[in-house]
């Protein structure tokens, strides 16, 4: 287990070396950001000095190998536009994300396994052919149609914040969060609830669990602590990289609600050509995404005996 997780571990220094490599190159060729564009004269001495003063005088490699030094200690650089460290504004808007992703996270198990132990216990049932018909609607329903949908009819209703509204309004947390993390539950619930239905389906006609009904064992207990268990595998696999990408930063859901988290910021700066917080934000995602892929890993063998990671 010890050289699986160092293995992993530096499979995930990597990826992150090469991701923000990409990155980089990517904001870079996005343009000078302190250029004159369209309304916005800049003086050729004024964008002179604030490109020296962000390093961008200095060829492509050095500002690479500058980056990777400065993100080991934490230091991600100033934000263009506000002059603010960009680990400030990290560390304003990333717990914003963390608490909606774990939120979310409730949402989607609540649903989606619930809806798929039912239909798979039950099949053939009315609930089976409900669980199906409504998971295969939520399958093809773009998530943005759910947050605009959302946005339209319920924000500013009762307890709901409006959408826009300014940050400075005291809202409590969880009537800020409930309908972004609803947003992005709902349509990933869809596929919870069949891959739940369809690996439970498979585990129900297992051996294992014929001899557990023979033994006289509790509907109840064979499926609980004997099927759910074995099912749950292609759930936490699912479950767990979805799981990276909401902690990421969900773009599209943020950016409708206005949100405050990681991925609202993060379209400000594509807006913004703000390099140094874009890079920033998808760095941290990918960290995010590679240690919760390896605790993913984990949990396999937890949940299954047979799987050893070596």
């Amino acid at each position: 287990m010890g050289r699986f997780i160092l293995r992993r571990l530096l499979q995930g220094i990597l990826v992150v070396v090469v991701t923000a490599f990409l990155i980089f190159i990517a904001t870079f060729s996005l343009g000078d950001p302190f250029a004159s564009t369209g309304e916005k004269v800049v003086p050729p001495e004024v964008a002179a000095i604030n490109r020296a003063k962000f390093g961008l005088d200095q060829p492509l490699p050095v500002q690479f190998v500058n980056y990777l030094g400065n993100m080991v200690t934490g230091d991600f650089g100033l934000d263009f536009d506000q002059r603010r460290p960009v680990s400030q504004l990290l560390a304003e808007t990333v717990p914003n994300t963390i608490l909606l992703a774990v939120v979310a996270l409730l949402f989607l198990v609540l649903f989606g396994v619930t809806a798929g132990v039912i239909a798979a216990v039950r099949r053939y049932s009315f609930w089976d052919v409900f669980v199906t018909v409504v998971s295969t609607i939520g399958i093809g329903v773009p998530v943005f149609v759910v947050a605009i949908f959302l946005v339209a009819n319920v924000s500013g209703v009762g307890p709901f914040p409006p959408v826009p509204r300014s940050f400075l309004e005291e809202v409590p947390w969880y009537w800020d969060v409930i309908l972004p993390a609803f947003t992005l539950a709902i349509i990933e619930s869809a596929f919870v609830a069949r891959l739940m239905r369809g690996s439970m389906l498979e585990v129900l006609q297992a051996d294992y669990i014929r001899t557990a009904r023979a033994k006289g064992l509790s509907e109840r207990t064979v499926v609980g602590r004997h099927a759910m268990r074995t099912s749950l595998l292609p759930v936490v696999t699912f479950v767990g990289l979805t799981l990276g990408t909401y902690i990421g930063g969900a773009i599209v859901t943020e950016t409708v609600f206005q949100y405050n988290g990681a991925g609202f910021l993060l379209a400000r700066a594509i807006t913004n050509n703000n390099a140094p917080v874009i890079m920033a934000v998808v760095v941290y995602s990918v960290v995010a995404y590679v240690l919760l892929s390896m605790l993913v890993d984990i949990l396999y063998a937890y949940l299954d005996p047979r799987i050893r990671l070596s």
